[in-house]
């Protein structure tokens, strides 16, 4: 018969699995917020995730994400940045010391809502023990399920 100690220390040893959003997240990405917030036009994505490669780093986030992948826990990045811009995305991740971190992004081709996408992603079967994300829809998705969530950020977009 195990003991509560022994539960507890059998569940620390489990590798936790932590994802991070990268956009508003890891990347801050005001500078070319202006894509966006277009009153009479509808939202250029395509040009918001062009500029991506002049976004800063936001730095506690950044050290957050090294200190749980040092720790042992398995961290990816899942983006609903297009691979249209894989090449700066790579070289902005390598620059920024996360050239090494997993990541999914969304194909070209498929212009469906976060939600859906990185929904999608969860069904296929991994959970995360904890996710960083600045957008409040994709929060309210990620709690809906019973994943705790961080919002590092006011995202309402």
């Amino acid at each position: 018969m195990s003991t509560l100690t022994d539960q507890i220390i059998t569940q620390a040893r489990k590798t936790m699995f932590v994802v991070f959003d990268l956009d508003g997240t890891l990347a801050l990405t005001e500078h070319r917020a202006h894509f966006l917030n277009r009153a009479s036009k509808e939202k250029d994505w395509r040009g918001f995730y062009a500029a991506c490669d002049r976004d800063e780093p936001c730095h506690p986030i950044i050290r957050t994400l090294l200190a749980l992948h040092n720790t042992g826990a398995e961290v990816e990045i899942w983006s609903g940045r297009s691979d249209e811009v894989k090449d700066k995305t790579t070289a902005w991740l390598a620059e920024h010391g996360l050239g090494h971190i997993p990541i999914r992004t969304r194909r070209t081709s498929d212009h469906r809502p976060d939600t859906v996408l990185k929904a999608e992603w969860l069904n296929e079967g991994r959970t995360p023990s904890l996710v960083f994300e600045d957008r409040a829809p994709m929060v309210a998705m990620y709690r809906s399920r019973g994943i705790v969530c961080c919002q590092v950020a006011p995202g309402d977009f």
